[in-house]
């Protein structure tokens, strides 16, 4: 027996009761049908389940725990809850749609998210001024960074329960789900690498960018975002609309319940609230990435490109 397939023993026998409680449910309920695809496009339709699951986990978070925590036993934050959803749908989505390959593959996309954003936390814990602020304090550390990893671990169990959710169907693509995944990769990679482009003198030395020059970063990674997500949806589709609606749905709820209510304070206080006409067009960058993505659609759905046969 291979140590992999020991592994998998390991599990099934530590977690029987998850999976014969998931068996149950899974009896009861119908399944979902995910697409097999090659490795690269299962790890994009991965994060893309994990980018709708995030998100809306992320929002109901934030009306069920909006309450102040009294206590020194933190419960789970809204992130925590997020990143626990998105961890156990991307991966069963994965699994399901290449195998244990593409959740593996999810897995490295995650350890370079990390690494990228990197740097920018190694500037940060050498300030002393962040460094002894108690919410830096536990980033700052080896141990801080590894426990801050339950819930990527606790999403890799359930995503046991998941995958005996799910089926194989018949489509060669999960379209909307890999269009979703590339929204979601795009952010977590350019975010941190425009970061560190912006700010990368020492703190005690750094001077804040120019305000133009961080909003053009913005629109730049939104508009990237859009097009290639609009890209995605005509080729991989089989109803690109459909897909692209589900998107803006998700982005347009976040946008609406985070976002908005900031906008709408600061230009309601008599100062604007500091807010300046740059800093407003940061702030419709969800709004840019969906019209980049329309164009992007009905452009590539115009050319004389074959349709791939799709979900």
């Amino acid at each position: 027996m291979s140590d992999r397939a020991g592994l998998g023993d390991l599990f099934r026998e530590e977690f029987a009761d998850v999976l014969h409680m998931a068996g149950h449910i899974g009896a009861r309920r119908p399944t979902i049908p995910i697409g097999r695809t090659s490795i690269g496009w299962a790890i994009l339709a991965g994060i893309g389940a994990g980018f709708f699951a995030a998100e809306i986990v992320r929002i109901a978070a934030s009306l069920l725990l909006s309450s102040p925590r009294t206590t020194e036993l933190r419960p789970p934050s809204g992130a925590d809850l997020a990143t626990i959803a998105a961890t156990a749908f991307a991966l069963a989505v994965a699994w399901r749609a290449a195998g244990w390959l593409a959740a593996e593959g999810y897995l490295a996309v995650m350890a370079v998210e990390r690494l990228v954003g990197l740097p920018t936390l190694l500037r940060t814990c050498t300030d002393p001024n962040f460094a002894s602020a108690p919410f830096f304090a536990d980033r700052c550390t080896v141990g801080g960074q590894l426990l801050m990893l339950w819930p990527v671990a606790l999403g890799g169990v359930l995503a046991l329960a998941l995958v005996r959710g799910s089926v194989r169907s018949s489509a060669s693509t999960n379209g909307t789900l890999e269009a979703a995944g590339v929204v979601a990769l795009v952010q977590a990679l350019l975010s941190p690498l425009a970061n560190l482009i912006l700010f990368a003198e020492p703190l005690p030395a750094r001077t804040n960018p120019d305000a133009a020059t961080v909003a053009a970063f913005i629109v730049a990674q939104a508009a990237i975002a859009g097009i290639i997500a609009g890209v995605v949806l005509a080729r991989r589709s089989r109803w690109p609309w459909r897909g692209f609606a589900a998107i803006a749905v998700v982005v347009l709820i976040g946008y609406l319940w985070f976002s908005m209510p900031s906008i709408l304070r600061a230009l309601g206080s008599p100062d604007l609230g500091g807010l300046t006409s740059i800093g407003l067009i940061s702030f419709g960058a969800p709004l840019y990435m969906l019209a980049a993505a329309a164009i992007a659609l009905v452009t590539t759905r115009a050319s004389a490109w074959p349709a791939s046969p799709s979900s």
